[in-house]
C-alpha cells in the first residue's frame, strides 16, 4: 500500500480530498474521520494545557510561603539546674531517689551514716554541759551562795556530783585559810587587851612614883631624906616610864598587826570571788567556742539528710550503692527544676541569623510527639546572643532563646507536656515571598551566576 501524507489543508477540507486525490478514495471513512477528530483534540489540549499554565502562574504569583530559618535546640527551665553538693561528704547510708525521678522541695533524696557525727556531737554536748557548771560553780563562789546545776539534765549526773565535790573542796579550803586568818586576829586583839590593860597597870604606877618622887624631892631639897633614897625613887620612876614607852610600842605593833590581819582578811575573801569571777570568765570565753562548734555540729547532722531545693527531675545521678563515699564539696546529682518557666535554648547558624530578629514567631516541633498528630507549639524568638559559640565540632553557631506560648503539645493542657531536656526542632520565619519567587529563584540565581562567569 502507498503511503499517503495529508496536510492541514487536507485535512480541514475532506471532501476536497475525495474529490481531488484518486488514492483518497482507497480510505475507509472511520480512517477520515479519525485523522480528523485529532487535530481538534490537539488543539483543545494545547489550549486547555496553556490556560492551566497561566492559572498556575497567576496563582503561584499571588500565592504566599513562610521563609523560616529551621534550627534545632532544647527545652531549657529559666533557672539554674540546681547542683547537689555536701559540705563536708560521709558514707551514705541510703540512696532515695533515682534518675530522672520528679521530685518536691525539701524531699529527702539522700541519707548519709550518722555514726561519726553523732558521736562527736555527744561529746562536743558533753563538754558543753561541764564547762555550764563549771561557770555555775565560779559564779556561786563569785557571789557568795549555793551553785544550782539543776539546769542540766540527768544523763550528766556524774559532772553535776564531781562540780558539786570541787565546790566543796574549793570552799572548805578557803574557809580553812579564812580560818586561820581570823584565829590570828583572834590572838592579836587578846594580845592588844594584855597590852592595854598593862598599858594602863604601868601608866598608874608611873604616876604613883611620879608623885612620891616630888615628895622625896621636896624633902631633899628641905634635907629631910638622904640623896640615896632620893635618887632610887628617881630611879624607879624611869624605869617605869621606859617600861610604860616599851609597852606602847608593843602595843602599837600588836594594833598595826591586828589590823594587818583583818585586812588579809576582808583580802583573802575579796581575792576568793576575784578569782572565782575571772575564772568564770576564763571559761565563758571556752563555753562561747564549744557553742560555736556545737551549732556547727548541728548543722553538720542536719545535714545528713540531704534534701531537694526545688522542685524539679533528678539529672545525673553520680551515687548508687549504699556504703559508698561522698567527698566533701563533690556534685551529687543535678535537679532541673520544673517550676520555672521553661524556655527553648536553640542554635543559629551564621547562614541564617542575618534574617533574624527578635519577635519574631516560631513553630516548634517537640521530637518527642509526632507533628502531623499533636501539631507545635507557637512562640517567639526573645534573644539571639552577641556572639557566637563553637559546638562540638568546632563549627559557629549564635544561641537563641525561644519563650513558649504554652507548655504542652496538642489540645489538652493535661497531657502530652513539655519537659526540660526535651530536643525540638524550631522553625523561626523570617517573612514571607510568592510560590512563583520561590520556583523562580534557582532560575534567577543560576542566570545571575552565569552572567558573571568569564
Amino acid at each position: 500500500m502507498n503511503e499517503m501524507v495529508l496536510s492541514n489543508e487536507d485535512l480541514a477540507e475532506p471532501k476536497k480530498i475525495r474529490r481531488g486525490d484518486r488514492q483518497t478514495r482507497f480510505l475507509a471513512q472511520s480512517v477520515i474521520l479519525e485523522e480528523a477528530g485529532s487535530a481538534g483534540l490537539i488543539r483543545l489540549s494545547m489550549i486547555a494545557i496553556s490556560t492551566v499554565i497561566c492559572a498556575f502562574v497567576v496563582w503561584a504569583h499571588y500565592t504566599n510561603v513562610d521563609e523560616v530559618a529551621v534550627t534545632s535546640g532544647e527545652i531549657v527551665p529559666t533557672g539554674q539546674v540546681q547542683a547537689i553538693q555536701h559540705l563536708e561528704g560521709g558514707i551514705i547510708q541510703e540512696i532515695l531517689v533515682d534518675e530522672g525521678e520528679e521530685v518536691q522541695t525539701e524531699q529527702i533524696l539522700i541519707r548519709l551514716d550518722p555514726s561519726s557525727a553523732a558521736t562527736e556531737l555527744n561529746q562536743m554536748k558533753a563538754r558543753q554541759a561541764g564547762l555550764d557548771l563549771q561557770a555555775e560553780r565560779f559564779r556561786a563562789v563569785g557571789t557568795s551562795r549555793e551553785p544550782d546545776f539543776s539546769f542540766v539534765g540527768d544523763e550528766y549526773k556524774s559532772l553535776i556530783d564531781d562540780q558539786y565535790s570541787i565546790y566543796q573542796s574549793q570552799i572548805n579550803a578557803a574557809q580553812k585559810r579564812r580560818e586561820v586568818i581570823v584565829a590570828q586576829i583572834e590572838q592579836k586583839k587578846q594580845e592588844l587587851a594584855l597590852f592595854e590593860e598593862r598599858e594602863e597597870t604601868l601608866s598608874n604606877n608611873a604616876d604613883i612614883l611620879l608623885e612620891e618622887l616630888l615628895l622625896r624631892e621636896d624633902l631633899y631639897k628641905k634635907g629631910l631624906t638622904s640623896k640615896i633614897v632620893y635618887l632610887d625613887i628617881k630611879r624607879q620612876v624611869n624605869d617605869a616610864r621606859g617600861e610604860l614607852s616599851k609597852l606602847i610600842v608593843d602595843r602599837r605593833r600588836t594594833a598595826e598587826s591586828l589590823a594587818e590581819s583583818r585586812n588579809k582578811l576582808r583580802e583573802l575573801d575579796t581575792n576568793e570571788k576575784e578569782q572565782a569571777l575571772t575564772q568564770m570568765g576564763v571559761v565563758s570565753n571556752e563555753l562561747a567556742q564549744v557553742n560555736s562548734s556545737l551549732s556547727k555540729l548541728y548543722d553538720r547532722v542536719r545535714r545528713l539528710e540531704i534534701p531537694s531545693p526545688i522542685h524539679g527531675i533528678i539529672k545525673g545521678l553520680k551515687v548508687h550503692t549504699n556504703g559508698g563515699v561522698i567527698p566533701a564539696g563533690a556534685i551529687i546529682m543535678e535537679i532541673v527544676p520544673l517550676d520555672e518557666e521553661l524556655i527553648i535554648e536553640t542554635r543559629i547558624t551564621t547562614r541564617d541569623v542575618g534574617h533574624l530578629e527578635v519577635g519574631q514567631p516560631v513553630t516548634i516541633k517537640v521530637s518527642t510527639y509526632d507533628f502531623a498528630r499533636y501539631g507545635g507549639i507557637s512562640g517567639e524568638l526573645k534573644e539571639i546572643s552577641a556572639t557566637t559559640f563553637l559546638d562540638e565540632q568546632g563549627d559557629p553557631y549564635y544561641r537563641g532563646i525561644i519563650g513558649l506560648d504554652r507548655t504542652y503539645v496538642g489540645n489538652d493542657p493535661g497531657r502530652n507536656k513539655v519537659l526540660p531536656g526535651m530536643t525540638v526542632q524550631a522553625d523561626i520565619k523570617t517573612g514571607r515571598k510568592s510560590l512563583l519567587d520561590y520556583l523562580l529563584k534557582p532560575i534567577v540565581s543560576s542566570v545571575k551566576t552565569g552572567f558573571r562567569e568569564r
